[in-house]
């Protein structure tokens, strides 16, 4: 229309006197999203009605719980000042749209910010703060969305201060920084990877402290590692709206689809309830590729046919103001076990309870790690698919063939979460277990962790077995191949929060064989916190 405006030489009317005062009376546009305020002023983060309201003095919370851990050490310089930088957007390869854009986890933790581009100072010794935003050009507008100044951030975010990105060094001098600590400590235990320093104008000016970022390194993870209160209220909540799509996801599951409607129904489901993304990759297995442990990947996306009489394993989590929940529920497609099917569940099962009628405050992961491994042989030597001493397999390693994964990890912000090891420790410290284990350390009162047993028919892993002759005498291979040919693998994972005398589990699916049976042919089910698993531990001898 402009175009055809121009070309017949007509032009847009000008506003008249009146116009122009109505015009600029109109309100700002709304806009902030994710962030509102209650009536005393405080603001906090919510995806809207129906969804818990996170304060961002929650973060503030934070902060002062790391600086008074740090003020407790004297390897820390005076005058110490934290920097830290928080995510930013990647292209996709040398086009102009991104990758899918999160924050960097320990940034979240301390400010709550959603904005991508930010770096922050936290003044050791006050927990007196500084947030950091970029400065956008007025045409931002028109792609983006109205420019927010500081003063908006400062109050949106509850920091001490905000400023724009070029006045790091400035600011860094005002808050009388003499050394930065930044996040460079051991690369993490999980992935071998480490965050890139902070960059900004000026950084030469400013000296940096090796120890002192160690410290920072340490005492960070170590204050993600327990969970307040607050966190658990948001912990609780992702793990109510995971449970409550996988409920869904599997009653919606039948025989001839393809794997990925399992993945697409979750997310809607997660969304429905204001969980608009998933923590990890989806894993949706079916069938023998139950036994892939991370299915789903760009090589493998969950694109398969689903056979009727197969078992699913569906391995998904909602996130939640960047909190992960991580929940696997093995089921079969028909709605009912078949006996080998059912063997493999109830052992699996039986596995998941000893380790959570067990875990307390000062029980070492690894003696559940190995209970589990144990209690796994103990059952299906009871079915017949192994013979001979369970103490002998152990020494052999024979459960590494069948469960190649640690029985569990820390969980928060990261699906794989920071702490599961003790500062200076390492999964490489211990050659007596095999298996990938990213929790080996003792358990604490407020740790959230995964329980996650699992029973796997993995071809390689089989074969190798069958042909070292200290572990094949103990392998029935006739039934062997039976279960390989009918059950592919399951895992029964469960999100558990340490408490005082044992352990609650924030999980609310169907488990027993009989509840998911009777979920699967309509039955009603309940998620609510009210319906949590809740157990005081045997002290007793594991």
């Amino acid at each position: 229309m402009a175009a055809t405006a121009s070309a017949t030489g007509s032009k847009r009317p000008k506003l008249g006197h009146g116009e122009q005062n109505e015009k600029a009376s109109l309100p700002p546009m709304i806009t902030g999203g994710t962030i509102s305020w209650e009536r005393s002023g405080e603001p906090f983060f919510s995806m809207g009605e129906g969804c818990p309201r996170v304060p961002m003095a929650m973060h503030a919370r934070h902060r002062e719980k790391l600086c008074q851990a740090l003020r407790k050490r004297r390897e820390l310089p005076e005058g110490a000042v934290v920097l830290l930088e928080g995510g930013n957007e990647i292209p996709v390869y040398d086009s102009d749209t991104n990758w899918d854009y999160k924050q960097e986890s320990n940034f979240q933790y301390l400010f709550g910010v959603k904005e991508p581009g930010c770096l922050a100072a936290l003044r050791v010794h006050d927990a007196h703060c500084v947030l950091f935003v970029p400065e956008m050009g007025v045409e931002y507008q028109a792609w983006c969305g109205p420019v927010k100044p500081p003063a908006w951030f400062q109050r949106a975010y509850a920091v001490s201060e905000a400023a724009h990105t070029s006045e790091v060094a400035e600011r860094l001098k005002s808050l009388g920084a003499k050394e930065l600590l930044f996040l460079r400590g051991a690369p993490n235990r999980d992935s071998g990877l480490q965050l890139p320093e902070p960059s900004f104008d000026g950084k030469a000016d400013f000296r940096v402290s090796a120890v002192g970022s160690q410290v920072l390194w340490d005492e960070i993870n170590e204050c993600r590692t327990i969970k307040t209160e607050e966190e658990l209220k948001v912990m609780q909540w992702v793990n109510d709206v995971s449970s409550q799509a996988h409920v869904e996801t599997m009653r919606a599951v039948k025989g001839g689809q393809r794997e990925h409607l399992s993945e697409a129904t979750f997310k809607y489901q997660a969304a429905l309830r204001g969980c608009f993304r998933v923590g990890y990759n989806c894993i949706c297995g079916s069938g023998r590729r139950n036994a892939i442990l991370h299915y789903g990947h760009p090589a493998e996306p969950n694109s398969e046919l689903v056979a009727p009489g197969s078992l699913r394993l569906h391995d998904m989590g909602a996130e939640y103001h960047g909190y992960s929940a991580d929940v696997t529920c093995s089921f079969p497609v028909s709605g009912r076990f078949t006996e080998l099917q059912r063997v493999v569940y109830e052992a699996v099962w039986e596995a998941t309870l000893a380790v959570e009628k067990r875990i307390r405050p000062g029980v070492s992961y690894k003696a559940m790690h190995r209970l589990a491994q144990r209690t796994l042989l103990d059952r299906m030597s009871a079915a017949g698919l192994f013979k001979g001493s369970v103490d002998d397999m152990m020494k052999v390693g024979l459960m590494f063939h069948f469960m190649p994964h640690g029985l569990g990890h820390q969980l928060g912000l990261d699906v794989h979460d920071v702490g599961g090891y003790a500062p200076g420790e390492f999964k490489k410290d211990d050659p007596s277990i095999k298996e990938n284990l990213r929790l080996g350390r003792e358990l604490k009162e407020g740790m959230v962790i995964t329980v996650e047993p699992g029973f796997y028919f993995i071809d390689y892993l089989i074969e190798e077995a069958l042909a070292d002759p200290s572990k094949a005498c103990f392998i029935n291979e006739e039934l062997l191949h039976e279960f390989w040919r009918e059950v592919g693998g399951v895992r029964i994972e469960d999100d558990v929060v340490i408490t005082a005398q044992g352990c609650r589990v924030l999980t609310v699916v169907p488990r027993t064989v009989d509840e998911i049976e009777a979920v699967m042919a309509g039955g009603q089910w309940q998620v609510s916190q009210a319906c949590c698993r809740s157990y005081t531990a045997d002290t007793t001898e594991a």
